[in-house]
């Protein structure tokens, strides 16, 4: 072997005896250097230290309310407590009939249900949903009332009362004109619906249902009844002979409105009508008992005659 020959094998002997001590591209250990230059084997994955400014995937998400945790109630969107008021205080009804629907507003109250009354029913009625009715001149107090909570409005029904004329006799008063009863029923049957078959009662019907009537003296007495079991209202228009009767007359047709809607209309529906839609008024020697969902709007037409 020549010297050149030697020279280059142990050359080759020392570059292999090198690489074998620090490590080449052609090491597949998986390990990498320490240095910023090292290079992975193709295709294995870069392992680094976690990046403290990324969230960590197993804490909860801050922008996700935590059902765990009741949440806090806005304690400013509270109610102090249960409250009742009226959208009127004090008002004025300037005619017989005349009328106005309040309107409560409650607050802090679940299912709440309001129950209203009048101090005076001969000044002014009112139904259970909150209508007043005014019936004559003086001033009563309407009470709504939702369990313990109760608030109040003063009614104040004027307007003069119209001038009678004495009777020859001097035995009563009553109006000028005659006003033809039986026309009116036409006119009011005419305009608004009565949902059950009217009759004009016989002298049997009329004692079975307004006992006592017959026995009053009059000058007209029609009154206007059903044998139907739903009985959705009546109509009696009645003029009486002296003015000192008008009141036993009022009595007697309050009593048939207060025994039907004490049980006597029997249905749901007819009771509430009975109830809530029926009204006894006069004027003079006349006297009207109504029941009819348009009741207001009758007692209006009747109080035009005069």
């Amino acid at each position: 072997m020549n010297r050149r020959t030697l020279s280059l094998l142990l050359a080759c002997a020392l570059s292999l005896s090198l690489l074998s001590a620090c490590g080449g591209k052609g090491n597949d250990s998986g390990a990498s250097g320490s240095g910023s230059g090292d290079v992975l084997p193709e295709g294995s994955a870069s392992i680094s230290a976690p990046d403290a400014s990324a969230p960590d995937a197993s804490a909860p998400d801050a922008s996700i309310p935590d059902e765990s945790t009741p949440e806090t109630p806005d304690q400013s969107a509270i109610p102090d407590g249960p409250s009742l008021g009226l959208n009127k205080s004090d008002f004025t009804l300037s005619k017989a009939g005349a009328a106005y629907k309040l309107k409560a507003v409650v607050t802090g109250v679940e299912n709440a249900k309001i129950t209203w009354s009048s101090s005076d029913e001969n000044v002014a009625t009112v139904t259970q949903d909150g209508t007043v009715t005014a019936v004559a001149p003086g001033t009563t107090t309407i009470t709504a009332q939702c369990g313990e909570l109760t608030v109040q409005c003063v009614v104040r029904c004027r307007w003069e009362e119209q001038a009678e004329t004495a009777k020859p006799d001097g035995s009563g008063s009553a109006p000028s004109a005659k006003v033809d009863l039986a026309a009116f029923y036409t006119s009011v049957t005419g305009t608004y619906e009565f949902s059950n078959f009217l009759e004009l009662a016989d002298k049997e019907m009329t004692d079975a249902f307004y006992p006592g009537l017959t026995d009053i003296a009059t000058e007209q007495c029609l009154v206007y009844a059903t044998m139907m079991s739903m009985n959705n209202g009546e109509f009696a228009l009645i003029q009486v002979s002296d003015s000192k009767d008008v009141d036993a007359v009022k009595a007697i047709l309050q009593k048939r409105i207060d025994d039907m809607a004490n049980g006597g209309a029997w249905y749901p529906e007819p009771t509430r009508i009975w109830t809530e839609c029926s009204k006894v008024v006069s004027n003079g020697n006349y006297i009207m008992m109504v029941v009819n969902d348009d009741y207001q709007a009758i007692v209006k037409d009747f109080n035009a005659l005069f």
